[in-house]
Formats: structure tokens, sequence, C-alpha cells
């Protein structure tokens, strides 16, 4: 395997063979079950652990407090039974002291609802909360395992996916429009706009249940926001990868970087993420 990633082409694994192995959630079972883990991995042939994936909550039980205990002991273990671990950076699932302190960092749904805890990626993405937290905790990651023997692969977050129609995402949206296009001439030319037409930036709204969908964000009286939306929403979560990725990098300039990539999983375009210079992806040759 080799990272996909500009400037760093051909460079050398840390495994001549392609990784076989699974996830592992040692928070979520008791030690016995843990061996029993390890037996059944080692029949199976297994050679890499991801590990760390949903256990933001573990890892910083707390602002300012940082317990490494469990993942310390799992990469030490993994190096003794001449293992490989990916590192999840755990920042999929927003864990309830951050939610508590900063209820910013919950999404609001189709129907115009505020969320409260629970679920995983519960998180909203143009959260300033979110961002400097999870950009910590993966560089608080990078800094303590970089160069780790265990160490073949970063994952940051989890099956990045679903939409947040809050008002932190509609401003970030007129942002992201203004890009774009420009001016409102340009928006509305583009989206033939006859009885929407923008006359102040501040009149655009996300397309949701209470402005353009009905029943499902599949039903839309006006393709062209809804289209942009998720365009929006594909470059929001990519920019949240982005910044996990550059505070690893600080500490570990070399080693993969990589997430979840699910093909047609909507409403994200990972496709764009494949190729974008801000994502970097295992590809085998």
């Amino acid at each position: 395997m080799t990272e996909h990633e500009p400037g760093n082409e051909g460079r050398v694994p840390r495994t001549a063979e392609i990784p076989h192995g699974a996830d592992q959630y040692p928070a979520q079972w008791p030690r016995d079950v843990h061996e029993d883990d390890r037996l059944l991995f080692g029949q199976a042939g297994g050679d890499m652990l991801t590990v760390g994936v949903l256990d933001w909550s573990v890892t910083q039980p707390a602002e300012e407090v940082y317990d490494f205990t469990m993942l310390d002991g799992v990469l030490d273990r993994a190096v003794a039974e001449g293992r490989h671990v990916c590192l999840a950076t755990a920042t999929a699932a927003v864990p309830p002291w951050l939610a508590k302190k900063y209820p910013e960092v919950h999404r609001t749904d189709i129907e115009g609802r505020r969320h409260g805890y629970g679920q995983r990626h519960n998180f909203c993405p143009t959260s300033r909360a979110y961002r400097r937290l999870s950009t910590a905790l993966a560089g608080r990651l990078a800094e303590r395992y970089a160069r780790h023997p265990a160490l073949l692969a970063w994952h940051i977050n989890n099956e990045y996916g679903g939409t947040c129609y809050c008002v932190l995402c509609a401003e970030a949206f007129r942002n992201w429009l203004r890009e774009r296009y420009g001016t409102l001439d340009a928006l509305n030319d583009a989206w033939c706009t006859t009885s929407h037409r923008f006359s102040d930036w501040d009149e655009v709204e996300p397309p949701s249940a209470p402005t353009e969908h009905w029943r499902s964000p599949d039903h839309t009286a006006f393709q062209g926001i809804t289209l942009q939306y998720q365009r929006f929403m594909t470059d929001a979560l990519l920019d949240c990868f982005t910044a996990e990725k550059d505070a690893i990098r600080v500490h570990d300039p070399d080693t993969p970087v990589t997430t979840s990539l699910i093909g047609i999983h909507r409403p994200i375009d990972h496709h764009r993420w494949a190729s974008s210079s801000g994502a970097s992806w295992q590809v085998t040759r």
C-alpha cells in the first residue's frame, strides 16, 4: 500500500503486505471478552486492529483532561503480538460533557428541530467548538503515538455523513455561495429564481422542511439550492477532516491518513473527497 498524497508518492509502507484485520472496541467490553477477541483474532490470521473509533468520551473525559490508559495498553499489546494498529481520532461520537457545555454542537434536522445529546455522528460541522476540540484531540493523539511502533495508519472520524440546518450552517452556506457566485445576480441566474429571486444574501435559507422540502430531502421545490446545499455540506465535513489531518501532520508527516469513503452514500460526495488534495487514502498496487 502507498499513501496517495501530493509529495508522498512511492512512500515505503510499514508493512509489505495488505493488512487483514477488524475494528476492536475494548472500551465497550469486559476484559474477559478482550481475551476471547485476541484468540479469535489470531485464529483468523488478523494482523491489524482499528481502535478508538468511538471512544472520545473515554480518551477525553473532560475538556482539560486526557486519559490514554486504554490506548496505551492496546497499542503496546499489539506490538507484543506482532500486530499493527489503525488508530482512530474518535471524533465521530461527541462526548456528553462537550454537548452540554457547547450546545451549538448539536445538529438541527430537516424539520428545524435542534437535537439534544444522543446518537453518533451528531455534530454540526460548522460548530467552532467542535472544530476546536476535535482538532485538539487529533493533535494530542498524534503527539503521543506518531512514533509508536504499532501505528500503521490514522483513521479520522468515522463514516462522515448527515446534514445540519442550524443557524451556523445557514451563515456558512451563504459565505460558501458568495465565494462561488460572487454576486446575487449570478446566483439568481444560475438557479433560475423567477419566483424566488433574492435581493440580499441574508434571504438565502438552507433548504429544509420549513422552507423548500416536503416529505423527505428528496422532495424539493427548488432543485438549485438543494443541490448546492448538499455540495456545501460535503465541503463542510471535508473541512472537518482536513483540520484533523493537519493537526496530525504537525506531529506525524508520514503515516497514511484515511477515513471511511462509502461510495454512493448520500448526501456526501465521497468521490470528490478521494480526489481532493485535502483527503489522503490508501490504494493497493
